[in-house]
């Protein structure tokens, strides 16, 4: 008799065991799944920071176009102008 009580004992024991075990392996692969989210979010916002920066030079190219364009007829010079134009032409969208 004592020797099946203890059989029952370890058993239920191991059971305890297994079912922590499940839940332990359970939470480090949601980590695993949450790492991997956290990587792919990471990256999108890096490509979304290199887009937004081509934006901004874009807007910084265009705003010394408009200067050039703006400054009195006087002082305008119209060869630096046409050069800024085709540059802008050329490397924007």
């Amino acid at each position: 008799m004592q020797a099946g009580g203890n059989m029952e004992t370890l058993r239920s024991r191991l059971r305890g065991v297994v079912a922590r075990q499940g839940r332990r392996v359970a939470r480090i692969t949601g980590v695993d799944d949450e790492i991997r989210a956290l990587h792919d979010r990471v990256a999108e916002l890096e490509r979304e920071v290199q887009e937004s920066r081509l934006l901004n030079q874009r807007l910084a190219e265009l705003t010394d176009v408009v200067s050039e364009v703006l400054v009195p007829a006087a002082d305008r010079d119209d060869k630096k102008l046409a050069e800024l134009l085709g540059t802008y032409n050329r490397d924007s969208f």
